[in-house]
């Protein structure tokens, strides 16, 4: 069974209208605490109060409290943002999403409160490190960001040879989630690329591109490969010599609703349904191998 382990909310910094990041650091016992891979999570079970019932609404797709006010023990899964390499403390990242969980808990969670943290578990980036994977492509919309930040980190701190290219989705600049920490991180490595795309935002509202941080505005799938023109390190004589890109090497992880993964959602009726395009289909249509590319769907849309 997965260790648990009290924890105090050392610092909580937000980063953005709808997320809070957390600083958990372990009261007494944190033997096996860093004992994890990029990609894992933990369990956050916390005491919080909430209306007695929530249900969803399929007509207003929302989340309906009612009922007084109870106090419940409830949990929920979270990726960790820190690398295993930075012992003393475990950082996630929370974002107000509807749910019976997140909201109440960003309102109510002081800096000094005790938690429980119980993991770590998953298998999300597994392959990565069985296979000793030199190039990836990290995919992320929203708060699906922190298992790239955990990687380059770790990538940075074991000193590995490994190319990341984070490509992270939001509605606008503001929305982007640890936005300053990923250009930072990012400068640290020659091997480490950032691609954000605002879907809701034109091009000429964001930031100027550079060699190593890129600004686009829509989706990426929509009409190009995207993973071949970013991962595309060949110099001007490569190029004039027509030398192939090795994009196809690249092992791609996506973490992010199912409409960002495959496109799936809630029809007019309330019931998933496949709606869309997302990531993996692109990835897929432009012949990207299914065994190099894994998923964490971290909620249904």
């Amino acid at each position: 069974m997965p260790n648990r382990y009290d924890v105090r909310a050392e610092k909580i910094i937000t980063e953005s209208s709808d997320s809070k990041s957390f600083i958990f650091t372990p009261i007494d016992n944190d033997e096996g605490l860093y004992d994890y891979l990029p990609g894992q999570f933990f369990m956050l079970e916390v005491k919080i109060s909430r209306p007695e019932t929530i249900v969803y609404d399929k007509e207003s797709k929302q989340m309906i409290p009612s009922g007084p006010d109870i106090e419940v023990v409830e949990k929920k899964a979270y990726s960790v943002v820190s690398s295993p390499t930075q012992k003393g403390h475990i950082e996630l990242i929370i974002k107000s999403e509807q749910g019976v969980f997140a909201p109440y808990l960003l309102d109510q969670i002081q800096e000094g409160d005790k938690c429980t943290l119980i993991g770590p578990t998953g298998k999300f980036m597994k392959e990565i490190f069985e296979q000793n994977s030199k190039y990836i492509a990290c995919w992320s919309a929203g708060s699906g960001i922190p298992s790239t930040l955990s990687l380059m980190q770790y990538c940075l701190d074991n000193e590995l040879d490994t190319k990341v290219v984070a490509f992270d989705s939001n509605k606008t600049q503001a929305d982007i989630i640890y936005h300053e920490k990923i250009k930072d991180t990012v400068s640290k490595s020659d091997n480490f690329k950032a691609i954000f795309t605002a879907t809701r935002e034109s091009l000429d509202k964001l930031p100027k591109s550079k060699s190593d941080i890129k600004y686009k505005s829509g989706r990426f799938w929509i009409d190009e490969n995207t993973l071949e023109k970013y991962t595309d390190d060949r110099g001007i004589l490569a190029k004039l010599l027509s030398k192939k890109t090795n994009w196809q090497d690249y092992y791609n992880t996506i973490c992010g609703s199912s409409s960002f993964i495959n496109g799936k959602g809630r029809d007019k009726a309330g019931k998933m349904a496949k709606l869309s395009e997302g990531v993996e289909d692109h990835l897929l249509k432009f012949n990207c191998l299914p065994s190099n590319i894994d998923k964490d769907q971290y909620y249904l849309q």
